[in-house]
């Protein structure tokens, strides 16, 4: 039985973010690239032709605010999970991002593989770690 893939857009204009980005959602059999961009300009189009159940998108960029595309993305897609995925870790930017209607936020820096249980919508737990005597 297959299950249903996890549809993932992300816009970044950092070309090798991308990059990386596409690479690792390519290695993961429950989630499918349907877009990238490198802008916000025409977001809500974007989501409506790609269809995707996760918009990934960072928060400083040229064009378009980041953060009124969210807004935006937000009214238009009540559903659509929204992960931030970052390189500021400015706190106000952040929370306005949440304000605007973010599901969730990572930080570039932090393990890719931590990005990729955002985008499946689930937190990573610290795991255990047994010590032989």
């Amino acid at each position: 039985m297959n299950a249903k893939r996890i549809r993932v857009l992300h816009v970044d204009d950092n070309d090798d973010a991308r990059a990386l980005l596409s690479l690792f959602l390519r290695r993961e059999r429950d989630l499918e690239e349907v877009g990238a961009r490198d802008r916000a300009d025409d977001l809500e189009r974007d989501v409506l032709e790609c269809a995707p159940d996760v918009l990934v998108i960072d928060l400083v960029m040229h064009g378009r605010d980041p953060v009124e595309a969210i807004r935006g993305v937000r009214a238009a897609f009540p559903a659509l999970r929204i992960v931030v995925l970052s390189g500021s870790s400015d706190p106000a930017l952040l929370e306005r991002a949440r304000f605007a209607g973010a599901s969730q936020v990572a930080l570039k820096s932090i393990d890719l593989y931590e990005t990729l249980d955002a985008i499946r919508g689930r937190e990573r737990r610290p795991q255990r770690i047994d010590r032989e005597a």
